[in-house]
């Protein structure tokens, strides 16, 4: 079993958030990126390429940009494979989570749940925040 996660977007931003993962992570976690509509490659052949190389027993984790967009419109036929999660919304608080997860086990349907809502809440915004008076940089 390997863990491989798949970052997943239109145009670069899979593979600016691949790259940014393996920096701050460390280059731990296998990371593939799908860049979308970059050439005149079908985004539902890639996707099939891509899912179909995958061996059986490898949990997926794939991350896409924007849950109504044709990329993961594509990916969600892929749902119900085993050991496969697919998750819109992508940002690097999901992703880095994802990659610091054990690696010797499947991530479960729950502790999949508990990762999304701690990314959601590491949104936030950022006027509302309340000035301690340390303008100095860290």
């Amino acid at each position: 079993m390997e863990r491989i996660l798949v970052t997943a977007s239109h145009h670069k931003m899979a593979e600016g958030l691949k790259q940014t993962l393996e920096f701050v992570s460390g280059g731990g976690q296998k990371t593939v990126a799908l860049s979308a509509y970059v050439d005149n490659s079908p985004v539902e052949e890639t996707i099939k390429g891509l899912m179909d190389g995958f061996d059986p027993e490898d949990e997926i984790v794939v991350l896409t940009d924007l849950t109504s967009g044709s990329v993961n419109q594509q990916f969600f036929k892929y749902r119900n494979r085993p050991h496969t999660h697919i998750i819109s919304g992508m940002n690097l608080p999901l992703a880095f989570q994802i990659a610091m997860e054990p690696q010797d086990d499947y991530i479960s349907v729950e502790r999949m749940r508990e990762i999304v809502e701690e990314a959601k809440n590491e949104m936030k915004y950022v006027n509302d925040m309340l000035d301690d008076g340390d303008d100095e940089d860290e």
